[in-house]
Formats: structure tokens, sequence, C-alpha cells
């Protein structure tokens, strides 16, 4: 937890008063979220129909 308040230290600036640790882990919550809502989503897979196969005529 402390190296996680240290880490949103650093990208927010703010070196003034120190958060309490569940307003440290709510940002971080919030971080994740963004993170995760920027994530490209993943294409369906499409999957190949099996060729026709042709009948072969008898003689």
């Amino acid at each position: 937890m402390d190296e996680l308040h240290t880490v949103i230290q650093s990208i927010s600036g703010e070196t003034k008063a120190k958060p309490a640790h569940l307003t440290v882990f709510r940002e971080f919550l919030a971080h994740l979220e963004k993170i995760q809502h920027k994530a490209p989503r993943a294409r369906a897979r499409v999957v190949a129909k099996p060729a026709k196969r042709k009948t072969r005529r008898v003689k």
C-alpha cells in the first residue's frame, strides 16, 4: 500500500498533504477503470466455413 501511495503521488505531483490510504486506493481503482475503458476490445473470431466437396461422378 505504501508503494501504491508513492506511485500515485508521483503521478499526480501533489506533495502538500498525504491522503489517507483509502483515498489512494480509490484513486488507484479510478486509474484502472480508465485504462480498462481505453483498452481495445478483442475482435470476435470468424470461423471459416469448411470447403464444399465436389461429388465425383461414377461412370
